[in-house]
């Protein structure tokens, strides 16, 4: 009897270790992510203080962030082709948008075009649902928000190899190559197969509420009614429950980092504003682990507190904080109207399907 305490107590010591170690191991990876986050978005900002805020500034964050969102690990000239495969993306929706300024019939059929292009890819290969998240983006931001010039289209670029090089560098660090993290491009064709009906009915719904998001941001005078096409974009599954959660989260966290950047912007100094902006990338991906609502409140708070920075007006930096949960609030509800759509499209093909049995 005397031996029995040991027999039991050392399988527990060796399952302490061991959570232990997962722990660590978890926490190391969250760290490094956390770090090459707030370095790959600050950089740009850090190049204003010498620069002074330029418009550049968007187009560079949305880069940096797209192309982080898409580093895949893998061989160098690989993981290249993975990250950029969201701001080549990016360009090409914006080179189409600016070509389509002043004829909004355009940019909306181009928009929804890209939205049923999205809802099409949704469940298959991850890259194709970035790049086709962001083409629909980039379309509404420069057919309906600002035309980019040479100067952005150069800033995506540079921000492209930036972020390559610092996931580069990140791996130099740690003495090891990141494993490949995503299917294989050749698995690209296999994961468009399947049942057709269900993504075609999920695409008309992706492209109808993003066309009726528009109207009502461009019919209550919104200034950057991409913000509405984004949240449609982000939130939309063909899982409505999982789809109705995102959307809830995102109007919650919309709504603490409004607040935020309010209170933030009210202090009125500089530093403080970089504080925040540093601390709010830095805690990104940890917030995010931990709930949806508090990964998109970080993301709120630094895109705000950046939209202050390059924003000279200060009534118009003012609005554009309070505007961006209206924005939100807006693609939420088209986007659970669009599932709605889906359901009953579902459910109508459903009772086609039976029909047909009998």
């Amino acid at each position: 009897m005397t031996g029995s305490p040991h027999v039991v107590s050392t399988p527990r010591r060796v399952r302490t270790r061991e959570r232990l170690g997962d722990w660590l191991a978890f926490h190391r990876v969250t760290l490094k992510r956390s770090i090459r986050f707030t370095v790959t978005v600050m950089a740009p900002i850090v190049v204003t203080l010498f620069t002074g805020p330029e418009t550049w500034l968007v187009y560079a964050m949305v880069s940096a962030i797209v192309a982080f969102a898409g580093d895949a690990g893998g061989p160098r000239l690989q993981r290249f082709g993975w990250m950029a495969t969201g701001p080549l993306a990016l360009a090409a929706g914006l080179a189409l948008g600016a070509a389509s300024t002043g004829h909004l019939p355009a940019v909306f059929a181009l928009s929804m075009g890209a939205g049923l292009a999205y809802g099409l890819v949704e469940t298959a290969h991850p890259h194709l649902l970035l790049a086709t998240r962001f083409f629909a983006f980039g379309i509404v931001l420069a057919g309906l928000v600002s035309a980019p010039t040479p100067v952005d289209f150069l800033a995506i670029a540079i921000m492209l190899v930036f972020s390559w090089l610092i996931s580069l560098a990140s791996d130099l660090a740690d003495g090891r190559q990141t494993a490949l993290s995503v299917p294989p491009a050749a698995s690209i064709g296999l994961s468009l197969r399947g049942a057709l009906g269900p993504r075609i009915a999920f695409a008309i719904a992706v492209s109808l509420s993003i066309g009726a998001a528009l109207t009502a941001a461009v019919l209550v005078g919104s200034l950057r009614p991409s913000w509405t096409c984004l949240t449609v974009l982000l939130v939309m599954r063909s899982e409505v429950l999982g789809s109705l959660r995102l959307a809830g989260a995102r109007v919650l966290g919309t709504l603490g980092g409004v607040v935020a950047a309010v209170g933030i912007a009210h202090v009125g100094s500089h530093r403080v504003t970089l504080l925040a902006m540093a601390l709010a990338a830095f805690v990104r991906w940890p917030a995010e682990q931990f709930h949806n609502a508090l990964g998109v409140f970080c993301l709120t708070l630094f895109v705000l507190l950046m939209v202050e920075l390059v924003t000279p007006d200060s009534h118009t930096a003012n609005l554009l904080l309070h505007e961006r949960l209206t924005d939100t609030v807006i693609g939420a509800i088209a986007a659970a109207v669009g599932l709605a759509a889906f359901k009953l499209l579902q459910i109508a093909r459903g009772d086609r399907t039976d029909e047909q049995r009998t």
